[in-house]
């Protein structure tokens, strides 16, 4: 075979082959910024609080974020009863309508009433004898109010003062209440107390507790033994709609104090603000702070849009160097309270040649209300390259570069 036959037999081989291999696929190359946490400004509800001039935090149902204007533990009065049925609740539970175990009232039962009303306690004077369910010390307790049933209620469980006091110690640590310390179940001891920021974090405990829950949205209830119907403490009631709770306290070393809630609804998103302020003058005073705490807390969540539609995520680069913007689909957007923040991951997955608007992976959003995905699109076509570009790139054909 002469030389010139046997180079025509080579590079026939070499047009041959390069016109049959397999170009390789693009390379993918996620954007600048494709992966990032959106974060809603968590600055307004600290502006707010530091525009009160007595003790007052402030912070949502859903997350762990609180915002104070002051560390310090203040007396909470009746407060102390939304811990006590916590405690209680954890020690005994007892399910949500129902009436749990009953109590037999007493005559240290009685001896404790007469001795809240005579400094001016609530109480609800009940024969020796009587049967009390749970159900209803928890509903006298926590919605007028009555210091004697929160106690009967306490030692029922734990028996007498110490233990319940070490099982309050005890949960408050395991909680995070660094701040909270009961001496009794009911608040009329001034030692109880606690940080504004702690009770935020009470009451989210009770709020999140679906027996107690159902306690504190009670405006009013019927009871038995000719005590009739009674109210909730709590003033919001009848004064701003969707009050869920919690628990006021007041006691002329305390103050007034209250502990909010409210429900309210943002672009389809359910919230419950929670406002907490403490030693207000009157009860109208910790009424007013509350509204306007909880007015101030509904207008800060925002949708904020996480993807833009159309937004490039990748690039995808083609063997013969032509750049393939991958784009996001479409639009997406989470409500976010202060504090809270959306995260993004992008998955792009490789891809060959075809017409644009091609799947090329998808985004996804990880917000508080949960989880989504927006598609990544391939922004153009992606064609070969050609044989003649084949033929003067064998390097790159046989993945040799």
């Amino acid at each position: 075979m002469t030389l010139a036959v046997l180079a025509a037999v080579v590079a026939g081989g070499y047009a041959t082959a390069v016109g049959a291999a397999e170009i390789p696929g693009p390379t993918i190359a996620l954007a600048a910024g494709a992966e990032r946490t959106v974060d809603a400004d968590p600055t307004p509800p600290q502006r707010l609080v530091d525009a009160q001039s007595a003790p007052s935090a402030v912070g949502w149902l859903d997350g762990e974020a609180v915002w104070s204007n002051t560390d310090a533990a203040a007396p909470i009065a009746s407060i102390s009863k939304l811990a006590t049925a916590l405690v209680c609740q954890e020690a005994q539970p007892v399910a949500p309508g129902d009436d749990g175990p009953v109590h037999v009232w007493s005559a240290e039962d009685r001896a404790r009433q007469d001795a809240y009303l005579a400094r001016d306690g609530v109480a609800f004077p009940i024969p020796v004898g009587t049967e009390v369910t749970t159900r209803q010390m928890l509903t006298l307790a926590l919605v007028p109010s009555a210091n004697d049933f929160a106690a009967a209620y306490a030692y029922a469980v734990f028996g007498d003062t110490e233990t319940f006091v070490a099982a309050v110690d005890d949960w408050a640590a395991r909680n995070g209440l660094g701040s909270l310390e009961l001496f009794e179940p009911t608040g009329m001891d001034e030692r109880n107390v606690a940080s504004p920021a702690d009770l935020v974090k009470l009451a989210r405990l009770a709020l999140a507790h679906p027996t107690i829950a159902e306690f504190t949205a009670m405006p009013r209830a019927e009871l038995p033994w000719g005590i009739g119907e009674v109210e909730s403490t709590n003033p919001l009631f009848g004064m701003l709609p969707d009050v869920v709770g919690a628990k006021t306290g007041a006691t002329d070393v305390a103050g007034y104090n209250l502990a909010a809630a409210q429900r309210t609804t943002v672009s389809g998103r359910e919230l419950v603000q929670i406002a907490v302020v403490l030693g207000r003058d009157s009860d109208e005073d910790r009424a007013a702070a509350s509204a306007a705490l909880l007015a101030a807390l509904a207008a800060m969540p925002r949708p904020v849009e996480t993807v833009t539609e159309g937004e490039r995520i990748g690039t995808a680069t083609t063997a013969d160097g032509h750049a393939v913007p991958l784009l996001a689909e479409a639009s997406a957007r989470s409500v976010l309270a202060p504090g809270e923040g959306a995260a993004r991951t992008a998955r792009l997955r490789g891809i060959a040649a075809g017409a644009s608007g091609r799947a090329a992976g998808a985004i996804r959003i990880d917000a508080p209300t949960g989880s989504a995905e927006v598609a990544v699109l391939t922004g153009s076509a992606i064609s070969d390259p050609g044989y003649w570009w084949r033929f003067t790139h064998p390097a790159l054909v046989f993945g040799w570069a």
